[in-house]
């Protein structure tokens, strides 16, 4: 009777179902770190995109020896930021992806970059992406010296403190 049985292309259910099981396995452990791959993406990226605004904002200054501001659009960091020149925006920069948190910690808006590229006061930039604990701030000196940190802008800002790792900085 073997001979009559002819042999059908296709799984076996057992086949099928070790499939799935390994296919679950790879999701369950690769899901979670795309998830905090992105959410890392999106703090270098914001991050970055702070300091691109910064670094522009002191360029103009040096460049015109004019006084150049950095506001918040619509008052908030979370809506994006823009340079502005007496008021009027020269340059406006996307708000910071979904889940992403900029908050100025030490200083106050505008940060205004003098025509000698110095800055009006010392500010710092905190940077946080929710779901992670990460956090990246910049820093800008008094001589207008914009530096990403992977730290908060109270360990930074404070050499005092005990956590102070200036290795922390870029």
């Amino acid at each position: 009777m073997d001979r009559y049985r002819q042999k059908t292309p296709g799984f076996t259910l057992v086949e099928l179902m070790v499939t799935v099981a390994v296919i679950a396995v790879i999701l369950v452990i690769g899901v979670p770190g795309i998830a905090n791959m992105k959410r890392s993406g999106d703090l270098i990226t914001t991050s970055k995109d702070i300091v691109a605004a910064l670094n522009f904002a002191r360029a103009e200054a040096v460049r015109q020896g004019v006084s150049i501001d950095v506001n918040p659009k619509s008052g908030s960091w979370a809506n994006g930021w823009q340079v502005e020149l007496g008021g009027t925006a020269i340059r406006e920069f996307e708000a910071p992806p979904t889940g992403s948190s900029v908050a100025l910690t030490i200083g106050s808006a505008p940060v205004t970059f003098a025509g000698l590229g110095n800055v009006v006061a010392t500010s710092c930039f905190d940077i946080t992406v929710s779901g992670s604990s990460a956090v990246r701030s910049v820093p800008i000196s008094p001589s207008g010296r914009v530096t990403t940190c992977n730290a908060d802008c109270t360990t930074v800002a404070d050499p005092t403190d005990t956590d102070y790792d200036p290795t922390k900085c870029d």
